[in-house]
């Protein structure tokens, strides 16, 4: 039996792997998000090499290490805070927890993933190259590309627009009250040193944020595009069986027909497998990720409520909370919303199976069809979900009880 490799057109060399395939619209949509990831962060998520000149590659990779050394400084910084300023308020109690278990549990997420570089190209590629051409359907390609494109630029603009606007207001208030410009609470300096050393380091500190954005950012849009095309997939599948009905209609003899249809249906059966495949895969390389977006946002969430009830009420006061919610509420949504399209596009596979002709079949070839059909069928109610910490679903009910959890979290630690 030939292993997975060989079937999906991965061959091995000693010194790494190399991916047959002929380019389509969607390995062009991989490939630019590609480029975009390694321009962030330095890494090659792609199963083929990025056409970018050696000096550029070269450069961006000398970069790319010297950015994640002042990442993790940064998340050093933000983490030990907490033992070396001393006399905090509530609210930059809060403001410190805003920033960092998030940062850790981003610059986790970023790190598992160029970890997992090898099997995010291999997933990729199956999507990409190996689903696409068994089948697809060009409307439905070009509606998947609008929705990732989409997504990622309204995904990137949120989160630029949050940096921007967060240096604004904080910018406004240090210069027109006895605040100091302090964004992420550092180690150093304490927050009433007014020094010019101190000044230049929350402004680095703060500098310094944006990396980590632009790094994480980089990140999530070859997740999302790998979420996005698995959704798709599924209903170029649905598509794909409702097709097979086609076949009956052709000018061939009956028994003809039935040899066609029953092959079909198989080919059909094993696309299925190979997705389900790429769920699986998914949820390996892709659930850390998962899991920290959800510690990010509950941590997030909550210390933005304690800031909201202790701060004085002012317009200059609130404007960086909402901001901070509306970008986290619509981040974390763009993500969970589209895992759960994946198993709402899953749930119609097994009607579009039931109606793809099966009753047209008769004798023996019905016999055998209605064999595959009750098994394929019953693969197919089988729920398809993709999980935070490998429990929870992600879905527009779970957005939801996460939004549930941290006001319940925030209410009960208010009230001690």
């Amino acid at each position: 039996m030939q292993s997975l490799k060989s079937r999906i057109g991965i061959q091995k060399t000693a010194t790494k792997e190399i991916y047959t395939f002929e380019t389509n619209t969607t390995v062009s949509l991989f490939y630019k998000i590609c480029a975009i990831v390694f321009l962030g962060c330095g890494t090659n998520l792609m199963f083929d090499d990025l056409k970018l000149p050696r000096k550029v590659v070269k450069i961006c990779r000398i970069v790319s290490k010297v950015f994640g050394l002042l990442v993790l400084m940064l998340v050093c910084s933000a983490s030990i805070a907490s033992f070396t300023q001393h006399n905090l308020d509530m609210m930059h109690k809060a403001k410190l927890w805003l920033f960092g278990p998030p940062l850790v549990a981003l610059n986790a997420m970023q790190l598992n993933c160029v970890l997992r570089k090898n099997q995010i190209k291999k997933l990729s590629y199956t999507i990409a190259v190996v689903l696409r051409g068994m089948f697809t359907v060009d409307e439905l390609e070009v509606e998947m590309i609008k929705k990732t494109w989409r997504l990622s630029i309204a995904f990137a603009l949120l989160l630029n627009g949050l940096f921007i606007s967060t240096g604004i207001v904080n910018g406004y208030v240090a210069s027109t009250t006895n605040e100091t410009f302090t964004v992420i609470i550092p180690a150093w300096p304490d927050l009433n040193e007014r020094s010019l050393t101190a000044s230049i380091s929350r402004i680095v500190h703060y500098c310094l944020w944006y990396l980590v954005i632009m790094r994480v950012c980089s990140v999530y849009f070859i997740i999302l595009a790998i979420i996005i095309g698995l959704q798709f997939q599924f209903s170029i599948m649905c598509n794909y069986f409702h097709s097979l009905n086609s076949i009956f209609a052709g000018e061939d003899s009956h028994e003809e027909k039935q040899r066609k249809y029953e092959d079909a249906f198989k080919f059909g059966i094993k696309m299925h497998s190979l997705t389900l495949w790429c769920i699986d895969q998914t949820q390996v390389t892709c659930g850390v990720a998962f899991s920290s977006q959800f510690i990010t946002n509950v941590v997030t969430l909550i210390s933005l409520m304690v800031q909201f009830m202790y701060i004085e009420r002012t317009f200059g006061n609130c404007l960086p909370i909402f901001l901070f919610v509306g970008v986290t509420l619509t981040a974390t949504g763009i993500f969970m919303w589209n895992a759960g399209d994946v198993t709402f596009e899953a749930t119609k596979l097994h009607t579009a199976m039931f109606h793809s002709g099966w009753h047209n079949c008769r004798g023996q070839a019905s016999v055998r069809v209605r064999k595959l059909l009750t098994i394929a069928i019953r693969q197919a109610q089988d729920p398809v979900t993709i999980k935070g910490f490998g429990i929870l679903e992600l879905s527009y009910e779970s957005y939801i009880s996460m939004v549930k959890l941290a006001y319940s979290i925030f209410s009960v630690l208010s009230q001690k």
